[in-house]
């Protein structure tokens, strides 16, 4: 047993104490499908959490890079089809928390295909991609309440799978009443992109040359 899944364990059963940060890498350990299953607990929720997570992995490659990346693009019809249903999605969301700004960027966006090795991701967070994550963050975080600090690190390593909130977010979904879901956004993560708001588009990252 690797030593990260070990200090996992101990963790989860009380024994030892992490900062959540430590479990970053937990998912990057080339875990069999026991050390995989061991993660999570026992009972419906647990079982839940277990197959989406490895629904997220199946999906991903790791190669040589710091975070997992979608594999290469499978069916372009199929991406944009994933990639039109998740603004629908979203423009449904913000429309039914009563965010128009949001509801407007979402039902305007275009859909556009870039290689993600050229293209510069915003990192301001004062850009329709950081609104998006912020409201839906606040959003999420309303929706779970006070979760004890085995699901926070739990958050944080599922975070640190592909450094994406919103594959987390997939994942709990099982565990949070929202109105949302993030079933099309691990569609187009399926089909081979990442994607991300940017000015008037919904722009799909993909690895152009496989």
């Amino acid at each position: 047993m690797n030593d990260l899944l070990n200090d996992w364990l101990m963790f989860s059963k009380g024994l030892r104490e992490f900062d959540k940060s430590h479990f970053l890498g937990l998912f990057k350990q080339e875990l069999d499908q026991d050390q995989l299953r061991s993660i999570f607990s026992d009972g419906a929720a647990g079982t839940e959490l277990h197959r989406r997570t490895k629904e997220v992995l199946d999906a991903s490659k790791l190669d040589d890079y710091l975070y997992f990346q979608p594999k290469s693009p499978d069916d372009a019809v199929v991406l944009l089809s994933a990639a039109k249903a998740w603004l629908e999605e979203l423009a449904a969301f913000c429309s039914e928390r009563g965010n128009a700004r949001l509801q407007g960027i979402a039902e305007g966006a275009r859909v556009v295909i870039r290689d993600r090795r050229s293209f510069q991701l915003p990192k301001d967070p004062d850009s329709p991609a950081g609104w998006m994550l912020a409201f839906i963050g606040d959003e999420v975080d309303f929706a779970l309440g006070d979760v004890d600090p085995v699901i926070d690190a739990l958050m944080e390593a599922l975070y640190g799978i592909a450094g994406d909130y919103y594959l987390c977010w997939y994942v709990i979904e099982v565990m949070i009443e929202l109105p949302l879901t993030f079933a099309p956004y691990l569609s187009i993560w399926r089909n081979g992109a990442r994607p991300v708001f940017a000015e008037d588009e919904l722009v799909l990252l993909v690895e152009v040359d496989g």
